[in-house]
C-alpha cells in the first residue's frame, strides 16, 4: 500500500505500552476462521530476548482455534494519532492472563482514520445546551471518534427545521450511558464537538445528527473505551 508506513524496533514496544495505558480497543481477526472480535492487549512480557503480547481473550476464540494448528491472527487497532495500524502474528498460546501472543517483526500504518462504531442501549443520551436552547438526543450509536442519534427533547416548542446545522459545534455536554452488568451508570464529558451530518425522517418527523467528537480530556477518553468494550462484550454474549 502507497500510503502505508512500516513501525519497527523499540517504537513497537513504545506503541504497544500506550494501548495499554490508554486501554485502546483493538479487533482480532483468526485468519481463515471467519472470527472477529474486539478485545484490548493488557500486559508486554519477555522471555529471554524475545516479547509478547498478553491479550484479554475475547468470547468464542476457543472454538474458533480448536481445529488450527499454530494461530494465524490479524489485527488492527486505532492509534494515537487517530489512523489506522495493522499487524499479524502467527502462534501464541493460552495463559492464566488471557492469550500469550508473540511481537510482530512490524506493524503498518494506514494513512486512514478508524473508529470502531458500537450500538448504544436504550436511555444512552446526550446532552446538550446551545444559548438558549436545550436538547437531548437518543444515541443509537457512538465511537471513540463521534456519536449518532435522534433529537428526542428540547425546550423550545415552535421551532421549525433542524435546531442544529450541519458543521455548527456544541461545546460542553454530557453523555449518560445506562449500567452495563455490574457496572453503574456512567457519564462521559466532551469538550467540544462538530455536526457532521443531519437528516430528517419524514415518517416519524424526527431528525437525527451525527456528530464527529473534536475535543475530549484524557481521562473522559478512557471512560469511553471502557464503556463501548464493556458493549461490545455484551452484545457478544447475547449472540
Amino acid at each position: 500500500m502507497g500510503d502505508a508506513a512500516h513501525i519497527q524496533g523499540e517504537k513497537i514496544t513504545e506503541l504497544f505500552a500506550h494501548l495499554i495505558t490508554q486501554k485502546t480497543i483493538i479487533s482480532l481477526n483468526v485468519v481463515g476462521a471467519g472470527y472477529d472480535r474486539l478485545t484490548c492487549i493488557t500486559d508486554l512480557k519477555k522471555d529471554s530476548k524475545t516479547g509478547y503480547l498478553i491479550i484479554d481473550t475475547p468470547d468464542g476464540f476457543a472454538e474458533a482455534v480448536a481445529e488450527k494448528g499454530s494461530w494465524r491472527l490479524r489485527f488492527n487497532f486505532n492509534g494515537p494519532d487517530r489512523l489506522e495500524y495493522i499487524f499479524s502474528t502467527r502462534g501464541g498460546t493460552f495463559c492464566k492472563e488471557g492469550l500469550k501472543i508473540p511481537f510482530p517483526d512490524s506493524i503498518e500504518r494506514l494513512q486512514r482514520r478508524l473508529d470502531f462504531r458500537v450500538d448504544t442501549l436504550s436511555g444512552t443520551r446526550l446532552q446538550f445546551k446551545l444559548k438558549k436552547i436545550r436538547g437531548a438526543i437518543d444515541l443509537i450509536n457512538v465511537s471513540l471518534g463521534g456519536a449518532y442519534g435522534i433529537l428526542s427533547k428540547y425546550n423550545f416548542k415552535f421551532i421549525r427545521g433542524p435546531i442544529l446545522k450541519k458543521d455548527q459545534l456544541i461545546h460542553d455536554f454530557s453523555i449518560v450511558f445506562p449500567a452495563i452488568d455490574d457496572k453503574p451508570q456512567r457519564t462521559v464529558h466532551v469538550n467540544r464537538a462538530s455536526i457532521r451530518r443531519v437528516e430528517h425522517h419524514r415518517e416519524s418527523g424526527f431528525y437525527h445528527y451525527a456528530l464527529e467528537f473534536r475535543e475530549m480530556e484524557n481521562e473522559e477518553k478512557t471512560l469511553l473505551t471502557q464503556i463501548i468494550y464493556d458493549l461490545q462484550r455484551l452484545y457478544l454474549r447475547r449472540r
